[in-house]
């Protein structure tokens, strides 16, 4: 699977660690992932919005293992935020999960998600 990611120069390069465009190659079968929240494994929400990313982010890995894939196969995030997050602590997360090479992403400030309690949530599509 070769996911395209481009910055075309014909528009401004991007202001954080994304990629303005993916081209998925024809023929792939899609992925799609539900939003992730910040629960570990066995199901427990902590409450800071930093373990919650951090969560988020293993949730993905781990169903995206389970498809048999791994994140060279994703081309789109969406992230969701309720609150201000430790910018250093996000770039370096966030760094390590793509691994020098971001999908296209968006990432948004909302005033709430499910549950009030819910901080954080991550929407991932991949092909293969």
């Amino acid at each position: 699977m070769n996911i395209k990611k481009s910055n075309p120069t014909n528009v401004a390069p991007p202001i954080a660690q994304y990629s303005h465009v993916a081209v998925i190659p024809r023929n792939a079968e899609l992925v799609v992932l539900s939003g992730q929240i910040g629960n570990d494994v066995n199901g427990v929400l902590p409450e800071d919005i930093e373990t919650q990313f951090a969560n988020a982010l293993e949730n993905i890995k781990l169903i995206l293992k389970s498809e048999g894939l791994d994140f060279s196969h994703v081309f789109k995030i969406n992230i969701w935020f309720t609150e201000s997050i430790n910018r250093d602590y996000y770039v370096e997360k966030w760094s390590a999960f793509h691994n020098q090479s971001p999908p296209a992403t968006t990432l948004a400030y909302v005033a709430a998600l499910a549950r009030p309690e819910i901080k954080v949530e991550v929407e991932a599509w991949a092909a293969r």
